[in-house]
């Protein structure tokens, strides 16, 4: 009958990213969502960190949301948020020691070092009243697919 094979294969699943057969960095399947697009234009449009309370207002004036449907605007945006801070690693939250209130900023608004460049320190200072927390850079998850917008 069949005989057992003999040997050792380690099987170690490989960091590398994905590749299509085109040999290019697979694009994200299904519906894309305009929030996290949204937020990355909102961030660099103004040029300075923002806060929840300002995307969603900037997201009901621009979208011309009512008001009644707020709430769903609210939930859309704080998703969109996660996701691009947990997954895409393309914004971070930085807060300052002891406040509760964080801002979200770019990560190319990083340093290596975690701190914020110069220009977005004194912004958010002015914003905040204070200096901003380090991040630590090892947190920041790389971006798995290329971009829909195909900016960077």
């Amino acid at each position: 009958m069949l005989s057992k094979l003999v040997g050792s294969v380690d099987i170690v699943p490989s960091k590398s990213k994905k590749l299509t057969a085109k040999g290019e960095v697979p694009k994200k399947r299904g519906p894309k969502s305009v929030w996290g697009t949204f937020i990355i234009k909102r961030l660099r449009a103004r040029n300075k960190p923002l806060n929840y309370s300002d995307l969603i207002d900037d997201a009901m004036a621009i979208h011309k949301i009512s008001d009644d449907r707020q709430d769903n605007a609210k939930a859309s945006i704080l998703n969109a948020a996660f996701r691009l801070r947990t997954k895409e690693g393309r914004i971070v939250t930085v807060g300052r020691n002891g406040r509760k209130e964080k801002l979200l900023v770019l990560t190319k608004w990083l340093q290596e070092d975690g701190t914020l460049q110069a220009e977005y320190a004194r912004k958010f200072k002015k914003l905040q009243g204070g200096k901003a927390e380090i991040i630590d850079m090892s947190t920041i998850p790389s971006l798995n697919y290329q971009e829909a917008e195909g900016g960077e």
